[in-house]
Order: C-alpha cells, then sequence, then structure tokens
C-alpha cells in the first residue's frame, strides 16, 4: 500500500486540489503568499501534482540558496518535507499530448500546462500563485483554489 494520498473523492471530504511549484515553495520558503499557501495543508481535500513539481520546487530553492536566501540545509529539508505530504505525483506520461496542445493554444510552456491537462483529466481544482497559469486556467474554467475565509466570531 502507498503512503500517497489518493486523489479520487471520498465522503465528507472536496474534490481533489493541482498543486503546483510556486506554492509547494511558498510552503516551506518564506515569501509572501506562504500564509496562504500553508492552509491548503491544511484543507481537507486529496492534493495532486504531475511527477515534475518536486523537481521544479526543488529547483526553485536551489536559486534561493544561490542567492543566499535559503541555506543548503534549508533546501534538504524543503524536499524532505514536501515529499512527506503525501502528494499524488501522477506521471507526465498521460498528460503530455494534452499539456502540448494546451501549449498551443494557451502560448504557454508545456511543463506549466502539465498542471492545467491534469486539474481538467481528474475534474480537480488547481493551486498556483502564479499570475499568467491562474489566467489559463481561468480561460479552460478550471476552479482555481483559494484559502477559505476566516470563520466569523459569534457575537
Amino acid at each position: 500500500m502507498t503512503s500517497r494520498r489518493r486523489g479520487g473523492r471520498r465522503r465528507g471530504r472536496r474534490p481533489p486540489t493541482v498543486v503546483d511549484a510556486s506554492i509547494a515553495v511558498q510552503w516551506f520558503a518564506n515569501e509572501p503568499g506562504s500564509a496562504n499557501a500553508a492552509k491548503l495543508i491544511e484543507a481537507d481535500t486529496g492534493l495532486l501534482a504531475p511527477n515534475i513539481m518536486p523537481a521544479e520546487a526543488a529547483n526553485a530553492w536551489w536559486k534561493k540558496v544561490r542567492r543566499g536566501e535559503m541555506s543548503a540545509s534549508d533546501l534538504d529539508e524543503a524536499i524532505v518535507s514536501l515529499l512527506s505530504l503525501g502528494i499524488e505525483l501522477i506521471g507526465i506520461e498521460s498528460l503530455l499530448s494534452r499539456a502540448a496542445r494546451l501549449a498551443v493554444e494557451l502560448n504557454h510552456p508545456v511543463y506549466d500546462c502539465l498542471y492545467l491537462a491534469l486539474s481538467t483529466d481528474r475534474g480537480a481544482g488547481l493551486a498556483t500563485a502564479d499570475e499568467r497559469l491562474r489566467r489559463g486556467a481561468t480561460r479552460l474554467g478550471i476552479p482555481l483554489w483559494r484559502p477559505a475565509p476566516l470563520a466569523k466570531r459569534g457575537r
């Protein structure tokens, strides 16, 4: 049995959410939006991503190490933490043709369109901090993940 979350619907759970590398980077790096991104980990939803997502996130953290924004040990810890979240990683082989077509249609890089292809294939929302990718998702009718508002206190 795998420790990865299942992406399908479960009773009492929200539909799955596809998470891209921009959100994963925010989870383990001090960036604007990190507090909101952390709410996705706490949400009652299955998390999915193309299997390239951890490599994309690690590359972004590596750039932060080069710029002196993270230490090498922070990079190691971020990778271990990301992989321990139980995100269901989906092989890109089944997504690549659809992603390439979307890239042509949206004039957007294929690797980003893998997230859009996965969202459409699984009927899942998309969590991204990439504004251009958000616009592409909106154009395709893919629901965008937004953190739930805080509950109002009683008077």
